[in-house]
């Protein structure tokens, strides 16, 4: 109904403030809605919760669930995870798109938050922007070296054990979208490294740019040039290798909606098949739809058994975004190649990125 007097306001006024309105909404959508600020400073000691869930809803596939568990801390800077990598065969560390890592203990398969491991590890450009946007990350399980792909800068740095800083911006990266970039990073047992855009190529919808270099990244050298051909809406947003060298790729499909809404999917493929200007062909083993698998996950990790490394667990984080209606999520699968559930590669080298 129309207001009349000195109080009305023109249509072409309402229609603007709605859409002002509607615009802080979006801006709010990280792809999360009603985004939480961070209040605390950096430095700040996080302690942070693990809590067991009973929840098993919204998998459907060759996997089984064993575990599901929800991480929370009251630090500001808390949540974000995008990126997971194994520590051995009794941790994991997750890397967050602020900037941040985490280090998690797997006493008896449970995870456990390491007191103090929280700590930034963001980078700083030549003109004094911050980067801060870590997506993936890859761990050389011999010297504990980590590699971390950031998103805006489309650059790799790596981190020794020691506390050695490098980084380079591979000039084959430099067209890829600043928001869609080094998604997904894995080093292989061989040395050599994946990494692929979660952005889209110009091969068609499925297509996402990819690179395989011959050794680390950071040195430099030519990487052969190929893309991923995902299933429609997916997008790759990481990876880890198994043991018989295959590789598994956590895909993510987002509907934008309020709350925004995920389905996630695991594809298996072969490095051995990477080709040249080809497309590198995965196949879905397992798809996460509704329940606690609406969440945004962005992370998969390997972990080898101690007892037989040949067998292990699969590990997923998801990233909250800072959302109010999003949560820091982890769960696990169990990976046991002599159940039969996927055909073994002979030709496939090497064992995982441990």
């Amino acid at each position: 109904m129309a207001v009349d007097g000195p109080d009305a306001r023109p249509d072409g006024r309402g229609r603007m403030l709605r859409l002002f309105l509607l615009a802080l909404v979006i801006i709010g959508l990280g792809p999360g809605t009603f985004v939480r600020a961070p209040v605390s400073s950096r430095s700040d000691a996080a302690a942070v919760t693990v809590t067991p869930m009973t929840e098993r809803s919204g998998v459907s596939g060759e996997l089984t669930l064993t575990g599901a568990w929800e991480l929370t801390s009251p630090h500001g800077w808390f949540g974000g995870f995008s990126a997971l990598v194994a520590k051995g065969s009794a941790g994991l560390i997750a890397g967050s798109d602020r900037g941040f890592l985490l280090d998690l203990d797997l006493p008896g398969g449970t995870p456990r938050a390491v007191a103090g491991s929280f700590r930034f590890v963001g980078l700083r450009a030549a003109d004094g922007d911050e980067i801060i946007d870590l997506e993936s990350l890859a761990r050389d399980p011999d010297t504990g070296t980590l590699w971390a792909g950031f998103e805006n800068a489309n650059l790799i740095a790596r981190f020794g054990a020691g506390g050695a800083k490098a980084s380079r911006a591979p000039p084959e990266m430099a067209e890829w979208s600043i928001n869609s970039g080094p998604e997904t990073m894995v080093r292989l047992a061989d040395g050599r490294f994946v990494v692929i855009a979660e952005g889209r190529g110009r091969g068609g919808d499925a297509y996402h740019p990819s690179l395989l270099f011959k050794g680390d990244p950071v040195e430099g050298g030519t990487p052969v040039t190929f893309s991923l051909a995902a299933p429609a809406d997916y997008d790759p947003v990481d990876a880890t290798q198994l043991p018989d060298g295959r590789v598994l790729i956590l895909l993510r499909r987002v509907e934008y909606a309020i709350p925004a809404r995920f389905d996630t999917a695991i594809a298996l493929a072969d490095p051995q098949t990477i080709r040249a200007g080809k497309p590198w062909r995965a196949q879905v083993i397992q798809r996460l739809d509704g329940g606690i698998f609406a969440d945004n996950f962005e992370g998969i990790a390997f972990v080898p058994s101690a007892e037989d490394p040949a067998r292990g667990a699969i590990w997923l984080i998801a990233d909250d975004n800072f959302s109010l209606f999003q949560r820091s999520l982890l769960v696990r699968f169990d990976w046991n190649p002599a159940a039969g559930l996927l055909p073994a590669n002979e030709k496939a080298p090497g064992r995982p990125n441990a």
